[in-house]
């Protein structure tokens, strides 16, 4: 099926209870945009933003939202089903009730990113960047997170059991109180600064 851009479908600052299939939306800029009860489903936006924009009540499904500004944006009660995220960049941000689900977010941008519960189940977080993040209210169901970054994010109480974290990026301040299993240690042991003797 052609994709054709529905950039005209957006002009209004308020969109509700519309639902976008099978298209595409190239090289736009929104700010302050608000969705509510929306659906996107294979949506392809390329070199798009929405800046400071409001998505409550929304669901993405098979969409492509790779290396574009989702930044500065409120998600409520909002799904992500089999997305791909690669790159995106979701810096400083506020998550409510938020689920990704088998989504690709290698190399998102989560830093600064305010939570409040959201739960990635089957990702794949391949060098993405938690950086001054609370992740309090964060779950992890197995997810690929080698060599990700959580810098100033306390993975107290937080279970990644479930998940590959090889080459994880964070420090032993950070991992303290983490719940691991015990294959899963060595993994971490160059946070403790010891020498393994052969």
């Amino acid at each position: 099926m052609d994709k054709h851009c529905f950039k005209t479908d957006l002009t209004q600052d308020t969109i509700i209870d519309q639902h976008y299939q099978d298209e595409a939306i190239f090289d736009s800029h929104f700010k302050h945009k608000d969705f509510q009860h929306c659906q996107f489903e294979h949506i392809d936006f390329q070199d798009v933003s929405f800046e400071n924009s409001y998505f409550v009540n929304v669901t993405f499904i098979h969409c492509d939202l790779s290396n574009i500004k989702l930044n500065h944006t409120l998600f409520r009660h909002v799904r992500f089903e089999n997305c791909k995220l690669m790159g995106t960049d979701f810096s400083e941000s506020i998550f409510d009730q938020v689920i990704f689900q088998e989504c690709l977010c290698s190399f998102a941008n989560f830093a600064f990113m305010h939570n409040k519960t959201v739960q990635f189940q089957h990702c794949c977080l391949q060098n993405a960047s938690f950086v001054e993040v609370k992740m309090t209210k964060t779950s992890f169901d197995e997810c690929d997170l080698r060599e990700c970054e959580f810098l100033h994010a306390s993975l107290s109480h937080i279970d990644l059991s479930s998940c590959q974290i090889e080459g994880i990026m964070t420090s032993s301040q950070d991992t303290a109180g983490a719940i691991i299993a015990y294959n899963q240690a060595p993994a971490l042991i160059h946070l403790l600064k010891v020498k393994i003797k052969e």
